[in-house]
């Protein structure tokens, strides 16, 4: 099915944009940048009563928040760290997003040597946030911090302690499930096998699985069957926009109940390989 939507001290020197369906600013969690240590911008998130934004494979509608830096010599942005998304709902058609508050968080690495007192980092942004209808928002957004050259960082109170709680609820990897793919490289549905295994959970509720990189479309819903073993077998839909000829399945396992017992394990990251011919 085609997608429906194509379209798409620190000191803040710009304003959240209002009216776009969701507010983004920057907040970083140094005060101070020192020389040659990586820290962390997160761009916070708030969309506005009954909007959603979109997670980084957005499913069959709806554009991921994205951001072109603009960064000082010899400085280096990495990819953004993407929380746990969730099904949210356009005109009736599923995709995969999200309705909270949020910190999108990237690690920013400075060079070892900075020739100046200060630093400006900025970059323009894209997003789109949805309800009834869809607004798509551009901005730029700009930080200025100054370089510290003691060894001692500087913590902004505003933001670490938020920032560090977005960190630790990352989906990560799991040894406690098995995860392995049914199907051939390419072949439509694209099957999932998850196993359990020592400490997994008896009943990990509703599953379901984020396609990272868009193989599986988050629209018609997945089938999830569980096997006699105690195994599930969760089918989906290739993409129209599938990439070709990847080796791997990548995404996060979602469960409503979580898959651990006894302890709270909501989603975790895998990423399978094909079957070999």
């Amino acid at each position: 099915m085609k997608t429906l939507i194509s379209l798409t001290s620190a000191v803040l020197l710009s304003l959240p944009v209002q009216g776009a369906g969701a507010d983004i600013q920057f907040a970083s969690e140094v005060q101070s940048v020192q020389p040659g240590v990586p820290f962390t911008i997160g761009l916070h998130v708030v969309p506005q009563k009954n909007y959603h934004t979109y997670w980084k494979y957005p499913g069959i509608v709806g554009l991921p928040t994205s951001i072109e830096w603009k960064l000082p010599k010899g400085f280096h942005a990495g990819e953004i760290s993407w929380p746990t998304p969730e099904i949210v709902d356009m005109s009736g058609h599923p995709a995969h997003g999200y309705r909270r508050e949020l910190l999108l968080l990237v690690v920013i690495t400075p060079p070892k040597k900075i020739p100046t007192s200060t630093i400006k980092i900025s970059g323009d942004l894209a997003w789109m946030a949805c309800h009834r209808e869809c607004h798509p928002g551009f901005a730029t957004r700009s930080i200025e911090l100054p370089v510290n050259h003691t060894s001692r960082p500087t913590y902004d109170r505003r933001w670490v302690t938020a920032i560090r709680k977005e960190r630790e609820a990352l989906p990560q990897k799991s040894s406690l499930w098995k995860v392995s793919v049914e199907s051939s490289a390419d072949a439509n549905p694209v099957i999932l096998r998850v196993s359990p295994s020592t400490g997994a959970s008896k009943n990990p509720g509703q599953i379901y699985f984020f396609s990272e990189d868009g193989q599986i479309t988050s629209e018609p819903a997945q089938k999830v069957h569980r096997q006699d073993d105690g195994s599930y077998l969760i089918t989906g839909t290739r993409s129209d926009f599938s990439p070709k000829g990847r080796t791997t399945v990548s995404g996060t396992l979602v469960a409503s109940q979580g898959w651990a017992e006894g302890t709270r394990l909501h989603a975790f990251r895998v990423n399978p390989s094909y079957p070999s011919k």
